[in-house]
């Protein structure tokens, strides 16, 4: 992987990627451009999985670090460093294990970052791939903050047993097959998550108060009950968590019955829509250099996951289950099944929300049909 040198036109650095195509057997030479951060790739894969990026430099003090993680897709978390004037600002840390400890520090060691130089750890959200590293920096004197609501979920990040209990009894009354319901209750809490507790610092909306830097805390719930996005105003970047991906729309998961997500979700984008911000940083892949472009796309996908819903239903009565299986035909394993389910009723959830379809509640299996005025 060699740096390519260019022009004083060029902001950014730019490097020379090697990109390796698991199914062609071969290696394709590409220009992976910080500018414009595009890249082509064989149609077969993932491309987070083939890229091997080099940390690099942003403008306006800000790095980033790629951080492997354990698992294949995504294959890597972003951790970012934001310069304030008495030290670092660090969002998001990866996963926990000593492993990507030590990765993280020869990273942070490339840029002659040290633990010292941080006086803040932000986690977007409560989810192990962005914050499992954090108990083991907390020990380092290195305050940690995450939304305000945190507090009432530590409970089931430290034990998804309890994460999870609601969510069986909701799938059972939904007409999920027992071999669904068994699955659920061989979940276990993943060793990579690191044991939570309360954190130092609550945020709230607005600006960031610990630091003199300029920056605005978004509360973007959807992906995460506890969600944030985090803008910074002298470079107009909005670090987005996994509230906004670049290839793929995120995860918006229904774990409670009453909690309308998607809902949420969609005001998460809107609000997040009329921010100034020129790129945004998420928490896989490259940046996003068309923000608003990538929110409508985001709307629109959803917006067609109803509209397919409604259709899939017709004049039919069907369970939530059913529904599922006619969304997603193909043979899952047990963790994108779980997903699917979960997603599949966070769709349901919005569209009896806005009367768009009615969930009748039986003694038996739950069904959901069209509303008349739909």
């Amino acid at each position: 992987m060699n740096l390519l040198k260019f022009g004083k036109s060029s902001k950014l650095r730019l490097f020379y990627i090697e990109l390796e195509c698991n199914h062609a057997n071969k290696t394709f030479n590409n220009c992976f451009s910080f500018d414009r951060f595009t890249y082509t790739c064989c149609l077969w894969c993932v491309a987070v999985n083939i890229l091997k990026l080099r940390n690099f430099n942003l403008e306006h003090g800000i790095t980033h670090i790629p951080l492997e993680l354990p698992w294949s897709s995504p294959g890597f978390v972003n951790v970012y460093f934001i310069e304030d004037s008495n030290g670092l600002i660090m969002i998001d840390c990866g996963v926990d294990g000593n492993e990507y400890l030590k990765l993280l520090e020869s990273k942070m060691d490339s840029f002659g970052i040290t633990f010292e130089d941080i006086k803040l750890l932000i986690g977007t959200h409560m989810h192990s791939d962005h914050i499992g590293l954090s108990t083991t920096i907390r020990e380092k004197n290195i305050p940690f903050a995450l939304y305000k609501n945190s507090v009432d979920f530590i409970e089931g990040y430290n034990d998804w047993s309890i994460r999870f209990k609601q969510l069986k009894e909701y799938a059972r009354n939904e007409g999920a097959p027992k071999s669904f319901l068994d699955d659920l209750d061989q979940i276990e809490t993943p060793k990579y998550a690191g044991k939570l507790s309360n954190p130092e610092i609550l945020l709230d909306e607005g600006k960031l108060k610990e630091v003199n830097r300029n920056i605005e805390v978004i509360f973007t719930p959807g992906h995460d009950r506890t969600e944030i996005s985090i803008l910074d105003n002298p470079s107009k970047i909005l670090f987005s968590g996994d509230h906004i991906l670049p290839k793929i729309t995120p995860f918006i998961p229904l774990e409670d019955a009453e909690d309308d997500m998607l809902q949420k979700y969609t005001s998460s984008l809107d609000k997040v829509y009329n921010l100034e911000q020129k790129l945004i940083a998420p928490g896989h892949g490259s940046l996003i250099e068309k923000p608003y472009l990538r929110i409508e796309q985001m709307k629109l996908h959803h917006k067609r996951r109803s509209e397919k819903i409604i259709k899939l239903i017709g004049n039919s009565q069907l369970s939530g289950w059913e529904i599922v299986s006619l969304l997603f035909p193909r043979k899952l394993d047990a963790l994108n099944l779980r997903l699917a389910f979960q997603e599949t009723m966070a769709h349901l959830k919005y569209l009896e929300n806005n009367k768009k379809i009615i969930h009748i509640v039986n003694s038996k299996v739950n069904l959901w049909e069209i509303a008349k005025q739909a």
